[in-house]
């Protein structure tokens, strides 16, 4: 081809090639390819009706942006009526998400509602037939129902759609729910009944047509992931808007521990009957994790007699207010005394009944100890009065106890069953009660201890101060011993409440009254010394006075009695005196018994002669007896013989006498003496012839006679050995010149 034949086709190339670009071009515009993850958006402009007033969509060939989309793959178009405005992604809601629709179009909203119910229900098939969905009634607004996970061709002109995130419980958590719609709650309920079938809220449009309330629910959601219509925030245009039916909020699960158990109020329901103080329990609403049971099957407001033991427990807390509490354990050496709320009123006739078993009890135990004080205070020695008046004394009292017990006020016990204090007691152990329903008050059973001293111990107080009969302040230290019995244990309760409220507000008054009054009733020294009688009469009473509580007393003490330091220096002087006699008297008493130990040995070391000498005490004591009789007999033999002789004597000295008489005148009185001694020495035999012969003159030339001779010869025979060393022959001179012949 030549270059004319060139240049002259050049029309005809023009021309085709301006052909085939408007073809190209009426080709996509008529074909429409859309992409497997998006929609294509239709606007019709020409020839077709108008929408009617208030539509942002059109359907049936009516002019605008039109309701039916193009979804992924190639579509024909009849262009120029019908053309693609946009192509949009597909909303595509992930695993824990929901999609939230808002329809822009559609019938008008209800009057009252907040969310838009689904009239259309399934014909629109998830919102992707936008034309089922107006021809079908669809409500404008936020619709009920929501997209689950997936892809989604949604109309963005009809709908718009805020992804969220599904609702997740975590463990140890509960889910609260609020409606935002619904119908209005019940009069005097405070949270909105159950609904079925509404699948943990998820379906909502199945809660709103079963009647579901608006406000607070009485179901939760427990542990794990919901795909609720929450509050979710979209901005469109600048603008902040709020959607969702549902409100979470998150609570933390009820948790109960070992040794501790829940105490339940209800906050809705039934009200409760004025006259009780819990509520009638109900069954079925397991530990209070059904709410809608528990409503249901009547349950009341306020405390419940039910508990929840350790454990977890998923309950709604604006239903259920729930206090944990330990669990109540009663130690050996305890008894619970336990105070029933709930249970029968004990009525009248039951109130006499046990008042009457109470009245017969106490007075045989209070005439028993009146008569056992009395006669532990009648072997003291109490001179002035006897049995019967420490009797009526312990019966009548002191004023002051008698108005201790007027102001104690005594509750009823009532029995098994009956609202009241409970005449059976709990012993050792550990329990879940309720204290809501019951209260349970320990009491030991065993020996409590009371103490006024100035030592540092448990329940003490100061020691008292009191003044005796003579005027002196003594200070007394006293410990009281006592019990309560386990089956006296609810009396007690009944009459002054716990054993602090005993100590506090009867033992302290009460034995300090008692023991001002004893002291002011002795001397000082006298107290002292009388310690022993004091202490039993303050037991006595005391024990008397208890016996009204319900109170066993084991014993009174007193301690210590602190007397003035002058009066004590004066006793100590006193007995350090007695004390210095008492050891003199012992030192005399141990020396006499030394001596007499000595007395009793000696006498033991010569038993054998004093055997023999008492034996021969014995034997001389007959002897002389025998000899006494013997000298008796000799005796009057001899005063027989000697009154005879004396006779004979008399008689003879008289004639002898008269014949001396005769001889005196006869020979005179020389003469009768010559011849007496002549006769006594021829009967005796006497010599008269001494060995030597002592002669001399008296100067008148005459011996010396024979009476010196008759001398000189009695003195020889009473000389020792004879007289002299020569035999008693005198030799010598005699100085005058006369010699020894």
């Amino acid at each position: 081809m030549d270059i004319n034949d060139l240049f002259g086709s050049m029309p005809l190339l023009i021309l085709l090639g301006i052909v085939a670009l408007v073809v190209l071009i009426l080709l996509s515009k008529m074909f429409v390819n859309v992409g497997g993850r998006e929609i294509a958006i239709k606007e019709r402009r020409y020839l077709g009706a108008k929408m009617p007033p208030g539509r942002v969509v059109a359907t049936e060939g009516e002019v605008g942006i039109q309701a039916d989309v193009l979804k992924p793959g190639l579509h024909f178009l009849l262009w120029p009526l019908e053309s693609v405005v946009r192509k949009v992604p597909l909303i595509e809601v992930g695993a824990e998400e929901l999609g939230i629709i808002e329809a822009v179009d559609g019938e008008p909203m209800p009057p009252g509602r907040i969310f838009a119910p689904d009239r259309a229900e399934n014909a629109h098939n998830n919102f992707q037939d936008p034309i089922a969905f107006i021809k079908q009634g669809g409500v404008k607004g936020i619709q009920l129902r929501t997209l689950p996970p997936g892809l989604w061709p949604i109309h963005p002109y009809l709908f718009r759609v805020s992804v969220a995130k599904a609702t997740v419980i975590p463990p140890g958590k509960v889910g609260v729910v609020t409606a935002a719609d619904g119908d209005q709650l019940d009069a005097g309920r405070l949270h909105g009944k159950a609904i079925s079938n509404h699948r943990n809220y998820q379906d909502a449009e199945q809660f709103i047509a079963s009647g579901g309330q608006k406000g607070p629910q009485v179901e939760i959601l427990t542990p794990g992931t919901y795909r609720i219509l929450t509050q979710s925030i979209s901005i469109e245009d600048g603008t902040e808007t709020k959607h969702g039916l549902f409100f979470v909020r998150h609570y933390d699960a009820t948790i109960i521990n070992e040794n501790q158990i829940g105490l339940v109020e209800a906050l809705d329901g039934a009200p409760l009957d004025p006259r009780d103080y819990v509520a009638t329990p109900v069954q079925g609403h397991d530990n209070f994790q059904d709410c809608n049971e528990f409503i249901t099957g009547g349950g009341q407001r306020g405390p419940q007699k039910d508990i929840l033991l350790p454990g977890t427990y998923y309950i709604n807390p604006l239903v259920f207010k729930v206090i944990p509490e330990s669990a109540k354990e009663v130690k050996p050496g305890e008894v619970a005394v336990i105070v029933s709320n709930i249970g029968k009123d004990p009525g009248e006739e039951v109130r006499k009944v046990m008042a009457a078993k109470v009245r017969e009890r106490m007075e045989r135990e209070e005439q028993e100890h009146v008569e056992q004080a009395a006669a532990r205070l009648d072997k003291l020695g109490d001179e002035n009065r006897n049995v019967a008046e420490i009797q009526e004394d312990l019966m009548s009292g002191d004023p002051a106890d008698r108005r201790l017990d007027e102001g104690a006020h005594e509750a009823y016990v009532v029995p098994e069953g009956y609202r009241g204090i409970q005449e059976t007691v709990v012993g050792p152990g550990r329990y879940y009660v309720n204290t809501l329903a019951i209260t349970p008050i320990v009491i030991p059973t065993t020996n409590q201890t009371v103490e006024w001293t100035a030592g540092e111990v448990n329940q003490s107080f100061n020691p008292f101060e009191v003044i005796s009969k003579d005027g002196f302040t003594m200070q007394l230290e006293v410990r009281v011993v006592f019990r309560v019995k386990p089956e006296d244990a609810p009396f007690m309760v009944a009459k002054i409440g716990s054993i602090d409220k005993l100590i506090q507000n009867v033992m302290h008054p009460l034995i300090d009254s008692i023991f001002r009054n004893q002291a002011s009733e002795s001397s000082a020294m006298a107290y002292l010394q009388n310690r022993h009688e004091e202490q039993e009469r303050a037991e006595a009473r005391v024990r008397a006075h208890l016996l009204k509580y319900h109170v066993d007393v084991v014993n009174v003490l007193i301690c210590h009695i602190h007397l003035p330091a002058e009066l004590m220096k004066t006793q100590t002087e006193k007995i350090l005196a007695e004390q210095r006699q008492n050891m003199y008297d012992a030192q005399r008493e141990a020396e006499e018994k030394r001596i007499q130990l000595a007395r009793i040995s000696a006498q033991a070391d010569n038993q054998k002669d004093l055997m023999a000498a008492t034996v021969g005490v014995d034997i001389a004591g007959k002897r002389s007896e025998q000899r006494k009789a013997e000298a008796d007999g000799e005796a009057h033999y001899i005063l027989a013989t000697g009154k005879a002789e004396a006779e004979k004597v008399r008689l003879m000295g008289e004639a002898q006498g008269v014949a001396y008489h005769e001889q005196v005148n006869a020979l005179g009185a020389q003469g009768v003496a010559l011849v007496e001694t002549l006769r006594v020495i021829g009967e005796k035999g006497v010599r008269i012839t001494p060995d030597v012969m002592a002669t001399g003159s008296n100067g008148d030339g005459a011996g010396g006679g024979l009476g010196t001779l008759l001398l000189l010869n009695l003195f020889r025979d009473r000389l020792p050995n004879g007289g002299g060393e020569n035999g008693g022959k005198p030799t010598g001179g005699n100085g005058d010149g006369n010699g020894a012949k």
